[in-house]
């Protein structure tokens, strides 16, 4: 009886760090953008940097997953996810204090992300190996509805507290979810069975590089980066050259992001209960194909903006959530999922940094957002068919 019920808190508090990991992934980085005018007043900082304090923690996505997998070999995943949770909580507290702060607050606020970022699909895969699809959704679930709040309530917030105690509270998070790994691990007396089924002797040792899959995997995570990026930098400035005020472009945009709630549940409990993905891919593609296509009409109808944002939420969800359960789907133990997951997001986080920045290029030579629109729908269908390749292969690693 007793062991029934040690067993039942240790599931209740991973469940639990799954949901705090999920808000650890973007609150501290979606609160600036609402506040940047207030960080550049007290700074006194240069307008070229404001829009750097979004992009530098996606270049340490870029540079950080591809190493990440080697720190969990060598010091094991939870030591690691500790380490970026402490890592995490220092950046978000020492952001606040000067310019050089709030640059290297930020670097090392993205490197932690980085590191939580990769390893999310390798704990749903150490712990619920047979319940992939849902556990997915729980971190996915809560790091959109908290990454929301945090955009929705910074502002507000900080025209009470300040934006510098706004910031500071945001490490709560990281020192909560550490209370929890650490009270998991006071109760644990003995490794699960599970714990040892992924121990040393079943670490992957093929390069990952040289997998056809994880490339297929990668692409599907690179281009989906690209398109979510560049939707949420642009979307606003496309619904005013439509005749929108720049107020209802900000809130159609919230919108957008509001809309995405669904599918962060959805689609990992459809994707992890099905063998074949391929009707989900082509449900990702018509949702992008018709969003897309409704912000090339060039009209003030609210109608036609409400439609196109709620299936761009969808789409753009649907297509995160399916990248990061695919990563425990495809493989066969943490080690493998760590592996395939840093390779794909540092690619992935590369190319949603070049997203914004080409279509931005495309709208100032042609004066339109026509042609802009136009690429992300081919990247969209690029994007479908490395979707489609997965079903290929059962697993990355054979």
């Amino acid at each position: 009886m007793q062991t029934t019920k040690q067993t039942k808190l240790q599931m209740i508090l991973i469940i639990l760090l799954l949901i705090l990991i999920g808000a650890n992934l973007r609150t501290a980085l979606t609160a600036v953008p609402p506040i940047l005018n207030q960080i550049s007043d007290t700074f006194h900082l240069p307008a070229w940097f404001l829009g750097s304090l979004t992009t530098i923690p996606l270049l340490c996505f870029a540079i950080i997953s591809p190493f990440v997998n080697r720190l969990v070999h060598r010091f094991g995943m939870m030591p690691v996810i500790t380490a970026a949770l402490i890592g995490l909580g220092i950046g978000s507290f020492v952001r606040i204090y000067s310019f050089p702060a709030l640059l290297i607050g930020t670097l090392l606020a993205g490197s932690s992300i980085a590191i939580l970022n990769v390893l999310s699909p390798a704990v749903v895969g150490k712990y619920f190996p047979s319940k992939i699809g849902v556990m997915t959704s729980v971190y996915t679930l809560s790091m959109t509805v908290f990454s929301a709040l945090a955009a929705g309530l910074s502002s507000p917030i900080s025209g009470v507290l300040g934006w510098q105690s706004t910031l500071q509270w945001l490490a709560i998070f990281p020192v909560i979810t550490l209370a929890v790994m650490f009270f998991n691990q006071s109760v644990q007396k003995k490794p699960s069975a599970n714990t040892i089924q992924h121990s040393g002797a079943t670490r992957q040792t093929k390069p990952v590089w040289k997998q056809p899959l994880a490339w297929s995997l990668t692409v599907f995570m690179g281009l989906q980066s690209l398109l979510f990026y560049t939707i949420l930098t642009w979307v606003p400035s496309i619904f005013v050259s439509h005749g929108m005020s720049q107020n209802t472009a900000s809130l159609l945009l919230g919108l957008l992001q509001l809309s995405s709630l669904p599918m962060a549940y959805l689609i990992p409990n459809l994707a992890g209960r099905r063998e074949k993905q391929a009707p989900l891919m082509l449900m990702i593609f018509l949702l992008f194909f018709f969003g897309l296509g409704g912000l090339m009409i060039e009209t003030p109808s609210m109608v036609i903006a409400v439609i196109s944002c709620i299936l761009l939420g969808f789409a753009t969800n649907a297509a995160f959530s399916m990248s990061m359960i695919l990563f425990s789907l495809k493989t066969k133990d943490p080690y493998e999922t760590s592996a395939v997951s840093g390779m794909a997001q540092s690619i992935g986080y590369l190319a949603a940094s070049v997203g914004p920045m080409m279509a931005g290029f495309l709208h100032s030579q042609f004066n339109s957002w026509t042609i802009a629109l136009v690429c992300l729908i081919v990247i969209v269908v690029i994007m479908t068919g490395a979707g489609l390749m997965i079903d290929r292969q059962q697993h990355v690693f054979n």
